[in-house]
């Protein structure tokens, strides 16, 4: 009952602090949410979309997000209502990441808001371009929300840090867990922003009688430069940047597979380079 209330009032405060012609825009919200788990070879997928099941608002959207997304997370944190108990600082990064995507929407754009769960990762998608620079956001201390009633509204029901103060979080929580530093990517021809949070832990540095790193050539120090500026470039772009053929192109990519240099997260088309160590 009280999950109706809140979800309720937070639909009701927002047409009356943006018009009546908010209830057609607001009900044309589009959610997903992708859980992706692999099971010995085998990988399933469970969806969540409106499907007329659930009232279609936001609230109710985060509410149902979150705790798919912390349950396996260590010492995940538990609700009563909307009473945290036994948080954690990566919950609580979490929720806040869930948030951030939300009230920095642009949804008069053409997009979804999309939750991606996997093995080893989270990847959140919102509609719109960054209010600020990349490197600010990282930095925190400034803050530029898209949508500064409905954060006021979460802020209200305990969700979304201090202005400035969320990222900086973020980082903060996936740091003390030595994960992989967080990705916060601005995709301009997609107009949308992609944060991947990696639940996988830094590379560790090799037994003393394990080989140093290997060398890698001119064109792979090329290859492993273009994805540091771009991670989410197709094989088929990197091949046309650096001219060279496909088949080429894959030679390369398994020998720097094989060195430990590079991973691949996700499919050939939506995913994302990950260098794992530096030259």
């Amino acid at each position: 009952m009280l999950h109706f209330i809140l979800s309720s009032i937070f639909l009701c405060h927002l047409r009356f602090l943006r018009g009546d012609d908010l209830s057609l825009w607001y009900n044309d919200i589009r959610f997903r949410l992708l859980l992706s788990v692999l099971i010995g070879n085998q990988r399933y997928s469970n969806h969540l979309t409106y499907d007329g099941t659930w009232e279609n608002n936001l609230f109710n959207f985060i509410r149902m997000v979150i705790p798919k997304l912390t349950r396996d997370l260590p010492h995940p944190f538990s609700m009563n209502g909307v009473i945290r108990r036994d948080d954690t600082l990566q919950a609580k990064a979490v929720r806040e990441a869930v948030t951030n995507m939300v009230i920095h929407s642009d949804f008069m754009a053409n997009g979804v808001l999309k939750v991606e769960k996997f093995d080893d990762s989270f990847v959140l998608t919102n509609p719109g371009l960054l209010k600020l620079p990349i490197e600010q956001i990282y930095k925190g201390g400034e803050s530029k929300a898209r949508n500064q009633r409905i954060q006021n509204m979460f802020r209200m029901i305990g969700f979304g840090e201090n202005l400035g103060s969320g990222f900086p979080l973020i980082l903060s929580a996936w740091n003390e867990k030595h994960w992989l530093k967080p990705e916060l990517l601005e995709q301009p021809d997609l107009l949308q922003v992609k944060l991947t949070l990696h639940i996988q832990n830094e590379p560790v540095n090799e037994p003393v009688n394990e080989p140093v790193n290997e060398p890698v050539n001119e064109r792979q120090q090329a290859i492993l430069s273009t994805m540091k500026q771009n991670p989410s470039i197709t094989r088929e772009n990197l091949a046309n940047k650096l001219d060279v053929s496909i088949a080429t192109l894959k030679r390369e990519l398994t020998s720097l597979r094989k060195k430990g240099y590079i991973s691949r997260r996700g499919s050939d088309k939506n995913g994302q380079w990950i260098i794992l160590k530096n030259q």
